[in-house]
């Protein structure tokens, strides 16, 4: 590029691209609708609890309250056993 024919500047500094005015913080709206957007994204990627078999989300639970029954049983008879 022949700098000799390129538009020069009395100053001699380069001349950035300036807006004439700009926003320092974004509009209570733009950031309420990107707050929304953003909980639209975080919601429509989640996994439903019942999406797999109902069969197999029956089974996990009913084994989930056996072993909590178990536990209390256990601490149950833990606590009322006679301590030497």
């Amino acid at each position: 590029m022949n700098t000799l024919l390129a538009p020069q500047r009395p100053s001699g500094r380069p001349d950035t691209l300036r807006l004439p005015s700009r926003q320092i913080r974004t509009s209570l709206l733009d950031r309420l609708a990107l707050h929304v957007g953003l909980r639209l994204l975080l919601w429509s990627t989640r996994t439903p609890r019942l999406t797999d078999d109902r069969r197999r989300h029956a089974q996990a639970y009913r084994l989930q309250e056996a072993v909590a029954l178990r536990e209390r049983r256990y601490f149950r008879e833990a606590s009322l056993a006679p301590r030497l």
